[in-house]
């Protein structure tokens, strides 16, 4: 139930290296510095430069290079920067590499330009080896690769041996992969997905195991033991997009991103098995514009396969847009007035939910519900929250608690009788419900079940446990399935693919899809756990 991260969108965050062993986390952030325009050229071209071949840092220093622009277009320049980086460590008599490469968009401005790129720190001695491509086009496609830029992080001060003799390189054509009619749509996919992996695969549990580890004489062991057990994983993984990408749907909806401009830049897979699972991936065109393929397989057979692009998202809005009933609402809403504030598009299994939200001058929202099934709408709803009715309701609700306080207090004073005094007996307060130890005690329940071999109610009492906490933990605070919990996670935007891989594979064993085993059990309470206890 591991799941596989690759090509993650760049984001601002530091480089470090415990004492316990080497671990990275590799921020990527740009800082503009304007430099003096440069005099235009006839023939427009970019070129991309640094001072240095090999930069020396103090452990502990922001490794900050200077990139030099040149822009002679005499416009600013849109397209999509990559950095690839590779860090060789050699720490306890083992040798470690890492790599990993990451794009974002960005823009070139007209002239000469100085940009700083910041690799972070660390913590311990190490090097980067660093390449640059930026991807753009201009009349035809254009690529400038600047390559074999070297960090060092050392120790001592005359360690450094920073000397000028820079590297530059301009622009060239740039012929994009392109898959020609003779080959295997899957050996090309496969090809480009294995290479991402390649670049960005990171040992994450080996990592953690060596820097808890002191490096005695026996290391050499655990670190093989270790590597089989990542080896075992990569392997189910690898199996698991084997099988993904030769589905051919798979390969026509991909395809067909790739004709339209989209380059395949990130992806997740999440297998159960070699044959079960999860998948994700995304895409991205020079625009800036994002694309996605997801689904789930299942035995080998690819399920509720979903393709979201710019284009969908567009041509969906017109369709409701021209739906008469969605329509009148508008106008009903309109006259009312209120205004649209933001339209949300979500996915289930067998169709397409729209909701276009309006909200008024008095905080009085409403929603234009609708659903696109086989790419037609239907079930086209007004909902509507109106505030002023919810307030005479409190309102009355208030004012008929306190009448009846009044007439209380005088049919007491009138009527009532002077007792001796007796024992106050204090009413105990009902106690809140407690749904996470609720749910523990669930996950406790279902590890019996299992020892007795219970399998199908062991799986299913997990999964029974899992979903009460998420349920009152959202203040949903009501029975509710699988799906419609993982639906309103992803629909706030919160975390939800560690519980939908507990869920699936419960589902999978309770439906008899699925053999049980002690392994895949232990990880889905492990996981169960970390959610429930998590925010404790």
């Amino acid at each position: 139930m591991n799941s596989s991260r690759i090509f993650t969108e760049p984001k601002i965050e530091t480089l470090k290296m415990g004492n316990k062993g080497p671990y990275l986390i590799l921020g990527f952030f740009l800082l503009m510095i304007p430099v003096a325009n440069a005099g235009l050229f006839n023939s427009g071209d970019i070129t991309l430069s640094v001072d240095q071949k090999d930069y020396y840092f103090m452990v502990g220093e922001d490794a900050i290079i200077p990139l030099h622009i040149e822009n002679t277009y005499g416009k600013e320049i849109n397209g999509v920067l990559t950095y690839t980086y590779t860090q060789e460590i050699n720490r306890g008599g083992m040798h470690m590499s890492y790599s990993n490469s990451q794009s974002t968009t960005f823009s070139v401005k007209k002239g000469k330009t100085t940009q700083n790129l910041n690799f972070g720190t660390s913590d311990n001695p190490a090097t980067l080896e660093v390449d640059l491509k930026f991807v753009y086009t201009e009349k035809e496609p254009r690529v400038v690769n600047l390559e074999g830029i070297r960090i060092h992080f050392v120790t001592d001060e005359s360690q450094k041996k920073n000397q000028p003799g820079g590297k530059s390189a301009s622009s060239e054509r740039y012929s994009p992969p392109q898959q020609s009619s003779q080959q295997n749509p899957f050996s090309q996919m496969q090809k480009q997905i294995d290479e991402m992996m390649r670049r960005s695969q990171q040992p994450q549990n080996p990592r953690e195991a060596l820097q808890n580890n002191q490096m005695t004489q026996d290391s050499s062991a655990l670190k093989r033991e270790i590597e089989n057990q990542i080896k075992k994983q990569q392997e189910m993984k690898r199996e698991f997009r084997e099988k993904l990408f030769q589905n051919p749907e798979l390969q026509k909806e991909h395809q067909e991103l790739l004709n339209q401009g989209y380059n395949l830049t990130d992806a997740d897979f999440n297998p159960i098995s070699n044959d079960t699972g999860s998948f994700e991936l995304r895409y991205q065109n020079l625009k800036g514009e994002k694309a996605s393929i997801s689904g789930e397989m299942n035995n080998g057979k690819i399920e509720n396969l979903k393709k979201d692009t710019p284009e969908m998202r567009r041509e969906l809005l017109n369709k409701l847009q021209q739906n008469k009933k969605f329509k009148e609402y508008q106008k009903q809403l309109q006259k009312g007035g209120y205004s649209q504030q933001d339209i949300e598009i979500s996915y289930e299994k067998e169709k397409t939910i729209i909701k276009v939200n309006y909200a008024n001058r008095e905080n009085e929202t409403a929603t234009i519900k609708a659903e696109v099934v086989n790419n037609t709408i239907k079930n086209v709803e007004l909902q509507m929250v109106e505030k002023e009715k919810q307030d005479y309701w409190w309102i009355l609700l208030v004012l008929l608690v306190l009448l009846l306080a009044a007439l209380g207090y005088f049919a007491y004073k009138r009527f009532g009788k002077k007792s001796k005094p007796k024992l106050e007996v204090k009413k105990k307060s009902e106690k809140p419900f407690d749904y996470r130890s609720e749910s523990i005690r669930l996950i406790e329940k279902s590890k019996r079940l299992f020892e007795q071999k219970r399998y199908k109610d062991a799986y299913g009492t997990a999964a029974q446990g899992l979903r009460l906490f998420l349920s009152y933990e959202n203040r949903l605070n009501k029975e509710i399935t699988n799906d419609e919990i993982i639906n309103f996670l992803r629909e706030h935007k919160k975390e939800y693919k560690e519980a939908k891989e507990c869920f699936d594979l419960c589902s999978l064993v309770e439906f008899a899809k699925y053999k049980a085993n002690k392994e895949d059990f232990d990880r889905i309470i492990e996981k169960a756990k970390k959610i429930i206890e998590g925010d404790k």
